[in-house]
């Protein structure tokens, strides 16, 4: 039998997003690179693979114009068997917003029910493995934050990888409020800034500022929220909304924990990551999740390395390798890790 294609792609029809509170769409792309010896007989592994805040949902497409795509270096690294050969599945979580975290959200839709429904169609398309143990989910920034809280709410994965993820959200979302509620201002308000998505300029201000309303929508608790109202401080006269900051805290990685623990503990990999000169300060909430998790006595791997926060795809190549030592502890059957 000929070796498959090495990415397929197709559209899901997501019940959980049908009549999201945003009018975003409800058929969604999902991306699924096929490993090496894929034949659609002998089952795979898979890792689910969540793009960060503001990324197109593919691997496929290089970052920067130097080097290979994701997609490429990871099936290289699979060839020569410093990864183990998996299925890449990219779901696409954007909102009308840039992101969704990932995570169920009154405001912006459900969008954990949705990557659950992603695992689910996987399972029936492909040849997969179709238990938790032989499933990873990862991502880098808010990607990095969706994989944890998969990882503390849902019983989908057996490994989680979070490269630079969102957490210690007083590092690494409350020094970009005035940031973002300059860029609000210079734009000529919310409305204004809004527009910009369809007309641009789409800079780094204007990316920053996204992603502090995103932030907002993602973690509100009603339906209809607006963008203003979402921020943890009123965007025109700067007043500080604290009742607005604590449920954003409610969903800090590092809070999570104290209810979360036990379930991060069950897993059979853990793996956190960040660049010591993070462009955004994640670096030092990745620092307290870190301490945070020794605290609670859940076993991770966590490496700082020396790079920031943009132009790191080559370090998911070294987290995925680690998922070689989780999978060839396993009997793998007919499966060759």
């Amino acid at each position: 039998m000929s070796e498959a294609p090495a990415t397929v792609v197709f559209e899901h029809e997501s019940a959980c997003l049908r009549d999201n509170p945003l009018g975003d769409p409800h058929h969604r792309r999902v991306e699924v690179h096929l490993p090496p010896g894929y034949d659609g007989v002998r089952p795979f592994p898979v890792v689910y693979w969540l793009p960060g805040f503001g990324a197109h949902p593919s691997l496929s497409g290089r970052a920067l114009a130097f080097g290979p795509s994701v997609a490429d270096r990871l099936r290289e690294a699979m060839t020569d068997r410093r990864v183990p050969p998996a299925l890449i599945v990219v779901p696409d979580g954007t909102t009308a917003y840039g992101g969704s975290q990932y995570i169920d959200s009154a405001s912006s839709g459900r969008y954990a029910g949705h990557l659950a429904e992603v695992v689910a169609e996987v399972d029936r398309r492909f040849a997969t493995r179709p238990e938790p143990r032989w499933r990873a989910v990862g991502g880098k920034s808010s990607g990095g934050y969706g994989a944890l809280v998969a990882g503390m709410t849902s019983d989908l994965f057996g490994s989680v990888i979070a490269c630079s993820p969102d957490a210690g959200f007083e590092h690494s979302y409350l020094p970009l409020v005035p940031r973002a509620l300059d860029t609000i201002r210079a734009a000529g308000g919310m409305d204004a800034l809004l527009a910009r998505r369809a007309t641009g300029p789409i800079d780094v201000p204007f990316m920053v500022a996204m992603s502090i309303i995103a932030m907002g929508m993602c973690y509100a608790d009603e339906p209809w929220t607006s963008p203003s109202d979402a921020l943890p401080c009123d965007p025109e006269t700067g007043v500080f909304r604290d009742e607005v900051w604590q449920r954003w805290l409610t969903h800090d990685p590092v809070r999570m924990l104290d209810d979360h623990a036990d379930a991060l503990g069950r897993l059979d990999h853990l793996h956190l990551s960040v660049g010591q000169r993070d462009e955004y300060g994640m670096h030092w909430g990745a620092r307290a999740l870190h301490a945070t998790l020794d605290a609670h006595g859940v076993p991770h791997h966590y490496r700082e390395h020396e790079g920031g926060h943009h132009g790191i795809e080559h370090v998911f190549t070294d987290a995925l390798a680690e998922l070689r030592h989780v999978w060839a502890e396993r009997t793998v059957g007919t499966c060759a890790v």
